[in-house]
């Protein structure tokens, strides 16, 4: 997408938020390997899983091509992003635009159900997914991507329909192989990364597991209990300034979905307050007391551009 004149893509300001953030969060691994005491662990880990917040906004707006006016320059650092957020850049952003085609649909129905639909199965489906196994299923599509990727289109996976949902399109040979490619790159940083930076194991796993549950538990808030419309079935949520400098604006995200090419530092712009009828945190507890029923149909899929 060629930069729009009247919204152009702070590409500068994106660039060094990437940088900072990418090179933040390896100084905070490094830091936590190297120290003893379990309390400033603890709290490095805290600080890691901050900053994969904007990190992971900026991946977003790759998937976008936002990130940046030159393509290959969006593309490139939505790859290098992902190395550190685990995750073949590909993949993420098919299964992305995935997600705007289903939004709201069965396909994506976590947080209701239908009365014909087992309770305490839709419960187990919403909690595993919020207490971090969404990212944990990101890092294990790496590992069957780089070595078996007929795995994930096995009837091991394919029984779910959510997760046929969001896998859609991938099994397309190009596309395939540029996912092998990138998940391979994420494999081999990883590695090097753990010996040239002496990286400490059990600080590794609780710095990234509660990274997965950080961006697990609010990945699906700015959607949660919305209309069930394609386009209309998002929040802008309320947020302090300081969590909205955080999240890159990614709390307007009914914005967003209205206008998905409007990079995030505008979309305040395209929002207006009587639309911000509910808080993050509302929406966020919300979620933990599960699934909701519901009698309302699903709508119906937005065609492939």
């Amino acid at each position: 997408m060629p930069d729009n004149p009247s919204y152009p893509i702070p590409y500068r300001l994106n660039l060094a938020v990437a940088m900072s953030g990418a090179i933040g969060s390896l100084t905070v691994l490094y830091l936590g390997s190297h120290i003893q005491s379990v309390g400033m662990q603890i709290g490095l880990a805290s600080l890691f899983a901050l900053l994969m917040i904007p990190l992971y906004s900026l991946i977003h707006e790759a998937e976008h091509r936002v990130a940046h006016p030159d393509s290959q320059i969006n593309d490139w650092l939505g790859v290098a992003l992902c190395v550190v957020f685990i995750a073949p850049f590909t993949f993420l952003k098919k299964c992305h635009l995935n997600h705007h085609r289903h939004n709201r649909t069965d396909y994506e129905m976590w947080d209701l159900y239908y009365p014909h639909q087992r309770k305490w199965l839709r419960r187990i489906y919403l909690y595993s997914i919020r207490i971090g196994v969404e990212w944990l299923m990101v890092v294990l599509s790496v590992v069957l991507f780089a070595f078996v990727p007929r795995l994930v289109f096995s009837r091991l996976f394919s029984w779910n329909k959510e997760i046929n949902g969001i896998i859609k399109g991938t099994e397309h040979q190009k596309l395939l192989f540029r996912i092998r490619q990138e998940s391979w790159l994420v494999i081999i940083f990883q590695i090097a990364l753990f010996f040239l930076l002496e990286l400490q194991v059990s600080f590794l796993l609780m710095a990234y597991l509660l990274h997965a549950f950080v961006w697990s538990s609010q990945n699906y808030v700015t959607h949660a209990f919305s209309p069930r419309d394609i386009v209309q079935g998002a929040h802008n949520l309320k947020m302090p300034v300081w969590m909205r400098v955080l999240y890159l604006n990614f709390n307007l995200h009914l914005a967003h979905h209205q206008y998905p090419k409007i990079s995030w530092i505008h979309l305040p712009v395209f929002t207006r307050k009587d639309q911000q009828t509910y808080s993050f945190w509302q929406i966020y507890l919300r979620l933990w007391k599960g699934p909701e029923v519901t009698h309302e149909p699903s709508p119906a899929l937005k065609p492939e551009t």
